[in-house]
């Protein structure tokens, strides 16, 4: 399945596009469109509405999605762009430092040899108004070399958060059992059920922060004929430091190992991505993390502190 690991904008107003002229590879000296990175975790809409921000200063909140980009051979690994378009209502931008930007006529972006070539593609299609498409571009020794244009994979979503692959582990079976670590099974129903009525460290938490929370973290369910039976989520900075949370196995399921099982593949997980010091809370478990992750008292807890928001303090 296609997952785009970057965005790309074109931001109307009037008969022009505003471009930038990039100062850094990829596409170094060339007019582009406006975006960047996906983080971990984002759609492509809540990505390209931030880059937008921070490239240009728009507050864009209704981007359209246009069409996906794909490559192969180019100056960086293959991938996937999604192309989004918005409407500004004036002309006036924020300079930044990754180029130059301008507002040019769309004939002008569509057509001239200071834009990334594969534009003259794409872009006229998608300011006539045309159904998202998928774009692929070939290329060889830098060059273009060929181009193909077909409908969307039938699976692709655009509203699918990115996750890319190097940060997950495979899902992995055990009898009845499903472990896996991507969101699209995770039953939230079933999460705020256990963590809002159930729990002793999220009582009466709310569905729309719970959402939150899974969406800005790497979550972690374990399925049983479908049924959501267990459930942790991990909040990271990706490089040295990670946070486990609202652990949890239903009464139903447990003695099977699961929670152990859990417990291992957080710990793998956080291995793999090189996190060096990793913690959690717990009331009475504190016997099980040390046996099956590891885990130890902290050396020094006077040295940590916490602070509580102003909506749930006493």
């Amino acid at each position: 399945m296609i997952n785009p690991g970057f965005t790309l904008c074109f931001l109307l107003n009037g008969d022009d596009v505003l471009l930038i002229h990039r100062r850094f590879p990829p596409n170094e000296g060339r007019w582009n469109g406006v975006g960047g990175h996906v983080e971990p975790g984002e759609t492509p809409r809540q990505a390209v509405i931030r880059e937008v921000a921070e490239e240009t200063g728009y507050r864009i909140t209704d981007p359209h999605f246009a069409g996906l980009l794909t490559w192969d051979g180019f100056e960086i690994p293959p991938g996937a762009i999604a192309i989004f378009t918005a409407e500004v209502p004036t002309r006036v931008f924020e300079m930044n430092h990754e180029g130059e930007l301008a507002w040019k006529p769309r004939e002008w972006a569509c057509t001239s040899a200071q834009v990334v070539d594969n534009i003259h593609v794409f872009l006229p299609k998608i300011l006539a108004g045309e159904s998202p498409q998928h774009f692929h571009f070939s290329y060889k020794d830098d060059v273009r070399i060929r181009d193909e244009i077909m409908a969307l994979p039938e699976a692709f979503d655009p509203e699918k958060a990115y996750w890319p692959e190097a940060i997950t582990l495979p899902e992995e079976r055990r009898g009845a059992y499903l472990l896996s670590m991507d969101k699209d099974r995770l039953q939230i129903e079933v999460i705020e059920d256990f963590l809002a009525n159930q729990s002793y460290w999220a009582r009466g938490r709310a569905l729309d922060v719970i959402a939150s929370s899974i969406r800005h973290s790497f979550c972690f369910g374990i399925f049983c004929q479908g049924h959501q039976v267990a459930f942790a989520r991990v909040v990271t900075d990706q490089a040295t430091f990670a946070w486990v949370c609202d652990v949890f196995v239903d009464q139903a399921h447990r003695r099977q190992g699961l929670g152990k099982w859990l417990v291992d593949a957080i710990c793998q997980f956080v291995d793999k991505i090189g996190i060096t010091k990793t913690i959690l809370a717990t009331r009475n478990a504190q016997g099980f993390y040390a046996t099956y992750g590891g885990f130890e008292v902290l050396d020094h807890p006077e040295r940590w502190m916490s602070r509580l928001g102003k909506e749930t303090q006493v």
